[in-house]
């Protein structure tokens, strides 16, 4: 096994073109959703969309930033009893801190959600693979407690039923590989044939045996009402930024719809934060319901930046804190805490 100071040599050697692909594979998807939103503006009239957002309520911030810190102070709340149930022994104060610190990346990179199980692994000592499930299993119930919210427009206005539907059945498919042994072995023997994905096989398989572990604890699914109370939140202050601008113009409900598919749209594009996805699909379904077209561009621009800066804002300054606590490695580099086993031999 390589010592850390192995593995950061052979880093510092990689040659300077593999750098610039990984420099590029890191920006690259950011700079896309960009370059969508620039063109998603453009599409609609830079000074329509530029009149409604100096119409929005600026007294509606302070609101909007307490409840995003209630979304972050749920989802680290749930995370710690999942961690808990993984073996990762941390205070709740602890797992609550590390998850507002990894929220410094989450938009930015692909798999930007992982830094929060990589600091987690650190702090802990449980290998990353175990931690990585949990934030895999977070993130499954908060998706479809997000869709959960959105049934009652799906079935009455008969909308997005069959992207609904597509998702559910995805979530399901999941669910069922990650639990069901036979399954799996089945996905397993198919993988194995797929050149590039077959590289990700010992990934896949340290993945399935601990999520299939989380899934099989009662508390660990019991606790799922933690993240409904999180995709509830995150609709109302949705709902509140569209309010800001066009008071009266989108009821709640259909927020939450508008919510939903546009997180689903977003996390498709496998852009990270779905930036450029997720304002497409916000601004069009705004249209749909009704909402003028600037002020429904603005509601998408004025989202993205509020949840992005309040992101970077809190995680670095959580970041700070918890690199001197736990001695945490670069905010960029998500690095995983080999397992006592390992690490002995």
């Amino acid at each position: 096994m390589k010592s850390i100071e192995q593995q950061l040599s052979a880093q510092r050697s990689v040659p300077r073109k593999h750098t610039l692909r990984q420099w590029l594979q890191r920006v690259g998807p950011a700079a896309l959703g960009l370059a969508a939103i620039s063109a998603l503006v453009l599409g609609l009239n830079p000074a329509h969309v530029g009149r409604a957002l100096t119409r929005f309520q600026l007294a509606l911030i302070p609101l909007v930033i307490v409840l995003y810190l209630v979304i972050y102070g749920l989802q680290g709340l749930r995370w710690h009893y999942l961690l808990s149930d993984a073996g990762a022994r941390l205070r709740m104060s602890e797992s609550i801190l590390l998850n507002a610190a990894g929220q410094t990346i989450t938009a930015l990179v692909p798999l930007g959600d992982l830094t929060r199980a990589a600091f987690a692994s650190e702090a802990s000592g449980r290998d990353f693979g175990t931690v990585a499930a949990t934030v895999t299993v977070q993130e499954l119930t908060y998706t479809f407690m997000l869709i959960l919210c959105a049934l009652p427009v799906v079935l009455t206005l008969r909308l997005g039923m069959a992207v609904v539907v597509i998702t559910l059945l995805g979530m399901a498919a999941i669910l069922i590989i990650l639990t069901v042994s036979r399954v799996f072995c089945e996905v397993h023997k198919l993988v194995a044939h797929i050149p590039l994905l077959n590289r990700l096989l010992p990934a896949i398989d340290e993945l399935q045996s601990e999520t299939a572990d989380l899934l099989h604890k009662p508390d660990a699914m019991g606790l799922s009402v933690l993240d409904l109370g999180r995709a509830l939140v995150s609709i109302t202050v949705f709902w509140v930024v569209v309010q800001g601008l066009s008071p009266d113009s989108l009821d709640w409900p259909k927020a939450a719809f508008v919510l939903a598919l546009s997180s689903i749209g977003g996390a498709v594009s496998l852009i990270p934060g779905g930036v450029g996805a997720n304002e497409a699909s916000v601004a069009g379904l705004l249209i749909v319901f009704g909402v003028d077209g600037g002020a429904a561009v603005a509601a998408a621009l004025i989202q993205r930046f509020l949840m992005t800066g309040m992101a970077i804002a809190l995680g670095l300054s959580s970041y700070v804190i918890a690199r001197r606590r736990f001695h945490l490695g670069g905010v960029f580099q998500i690095t995983a805490r080999q397992p006592a086993a390992e690490a002995a031999s």
